[in-house]
């Protein structure tokens, strides 16, 4: 039995149990509940993300202001993401996961690595000062005089975002390892509403600056709320250089591996843009309309469990649980089952009725409707190829091995490649979307393969037989939701009409109806489990 602990300084929520002989309904709800905040904290910063870029659009239009920061803006954006938020997680949580009972040590770790990423966001962030200039030619080489000159004063006033958002990634990861997720996932929230008052506010004095004013002021605050959160849980900074400590040795060995597996995804994505501008015209807007639709699903479903799962594994990897680290893998995964077929179903029946609904309007023609539709249902293929490879991903870097993922996300880049080029060549921009889809499935493939080899297999049977349920109720509902929403697909006219809203929410309401039904009928647990959770909560409500 796990022994009680309180010494993060707030005492545990529910009685310790041994993680080995909980249930799989269980094991699942667990990671459902802890995985909740970031649920929710998505379907806040969503919208209000399209709000941000709507105010964006509304005060500066698609002018050669904006043309200026947004490349300003995505240039630090892109590194923060591929140097520390992207890739520190992945090394980061395995490590720190080990110390979690232990405070005073879990805080000179902390500000170690506080530390040692503060010097190297510092020194990336003045080499990109020296070298802004360079930099925003090759960012964007078409902006030239006083667009060029904007962009590269833009570029210098975000660098701090840089500096920033690796404080905010060393934060989280810590937070995260103590199973709290709400305040860091937050964050963004948080920046969204700055930027959105610091441009309605600031736009007369100060312009297209305002907007970068908002982003180093949001990014400031995303960093600030962190603070009492880290303090409630017994974590305190110490201003120390001890950088010989063996958790950050540690860290060094599995940084390299982290960061080749996370520019695996931008890469693949350079390269299908790059092969998109081959194809006709509307070919790389479709692909890029389609893949902000597919991140929607994926945010809300995806990302909550492979999160909560990586502290899980880590936590039970430690602890030498290897039986405990296995079910908490299959939980994850039949989690994952549950939620991301339904999601796949509605994405690719509802393809059209959803592009049409958010997209056409103004310049957006029934052409680009079709093109934008088609990349979007193979997009939608892989919601769960992409949750369950970032679940085996997890499955290695939670024992603290990076090279494994990295090697095989390597391999994959030229796969995808290929596969890219074969396939546009059949089915235009939709089959390098779908290309896409298939190479996660292949890579989770392949690192399962290895997985079994090195750790044995997981509850294979039970993992075939709530994969094959689910994969028939998902038939079924994407069957059921694109008979009954034709006639509303092919209606002229928009879709963004009171009637035309009422009709798309009761056909999802009756397809929700029959997979629901059918759930019960199959008697799959997740859906009976799903059911009964309802129940409770109308209860309490009542």
């Amino acid at each position: 039995m796990l022994r009680p602990c309180y010494s993060h300084g707030v005492p545990p929520t529910d009685t310790p149990v041994d993680p080995a002989q909980r249930t799989p309904d269980s094991l699942r709800s667990r990671i459902a509940r802890k995985g909740s905040p970031i649920i929710i904290a998505t379907l806040l910063s969503r919208p209000l993300g399209f709000i941000r870029e709507a105010v964006q659009a509304a005060l500066f239009g698609a002018s050669r202001l904006t043309d200026a920061f947004l490349v300003a803006y995505n240039v630090p954006e892109m590194m923060q993401t591929l140097f520390f938020s992207g890739v520190l997680s992945n090394f980061f949580v395995p490590v720190i996961t080990r110390y979690r009972d232990k405070k005073d040590e879990l805080s000179t770790i902390f500000s170690l690595a506080l530390n040692g990423a503060l010097l190297l966001a510092v020194l990336l962030a003045g080499g990109c000062y020296v070298f802004a200039s360079g930099l925003m030619t090759v960012a964007a080489p078409g902006l030239a005089g006083d667009d060029h000159a904007l962009a590269v004063f833009l570029f210098r006033f975000m660098l701090p975002m840089l500096i920033l958002h690796c404080l905010l990634a060393v934060m989280k990861g810590t937070l995260n390892s103590l199973d709290h997720y709400a305040m860091p996932e937050y964050a963004g929230v948080f920046f969204n509403l700055v930027m959105i008052l610091c441009a309605l506010a600031l736009a007369p004095s100060y312009g297209i600056t305002s907007l970068a004013i908002g982003v180093v002021a949001g990014s400031s605050l995303q960093v600030l709320i962190q603070l009492p959160t880290l303090r409630r849980y017994g974590i305190r900074y110490r201003p120390t250089l001890a950088f010989s400590h063996p958790a950050l040795r540690e860290m060094g060995g599995l940084a390299l591996g982290a960061f080749i597996a996370t520019a695996v995804v931008p890469i693949n994505a350079f390269v299908a843009r790059a092969l998109a501008s081959t194809l006709a015209e509307g070919s790389i807007s479709a692909l890029a309309y389609a893949f902000r639709v597919f991140l929607l699903p994926v945010s809300v479903i995806a990302v909550p469990v492979y999160t909560v799962l990586l502290t899980e594994l880590s936590s039970a990897h430690n602890q030498g649980q290897l039986a405990t680290f296995k079910k908490q893998a299959e939980a994850g995964l039949s989690l994952l089952f549950a939620v991301a077929l339904p999601a796949t179903a509605i994405l690719i029946a509802l393809a059209r009725p959803i592009t049409r609904l958010l997209y056409e309007r103004g310049q957006f023609t029934p052409e680009d409707v079709a093109m934008t539709s088609q990349a979007l249902m193979a997009y939608g293929v892989g919601i769960l190829a992409y949750g369950t490879s970032q679940v085996m991903v997890r499955l290695f870097n939670a024992t603290k091995d990076t090279r494994t993922p990295a090697w095989i996300g390597v391999g994959s880049i030229g796969l995808h490649a290929a596969g890219c080029w074969l396939l546009m060549q059949v089915w235009g921009h939709w089959g390098i979307a779908l290309v896409t889809s298939l190479v996660s499935y292949l890579n989770t493939c392949v690192l399962y393969v290895i997985f079994r080899r090195r750790h044995g297999p997981l509850d294979e049977g039970t993992l075939l037989r709530s994969l094959g349920a689910h994969v028939v109720l998902a038939v079924v509902l994407g069957g059921c939701l694109f008979f009954f929403s034709q006639p509303l697909a092919a209606a002229p006219g928009s879709l963004m009409t009171g009637e035309r809203l009422l009709r798309l929410a009761g056909i999802l309401v009756a397809g929700g109806g029959v997979y629901l039904g059918l759930g019960l009928l199959l008697k799959v647990e997740e859906i009976r489990t799903g059911v009964r959770v309802l129940k409770r909560a109308v209860r309490r409500l009542r």
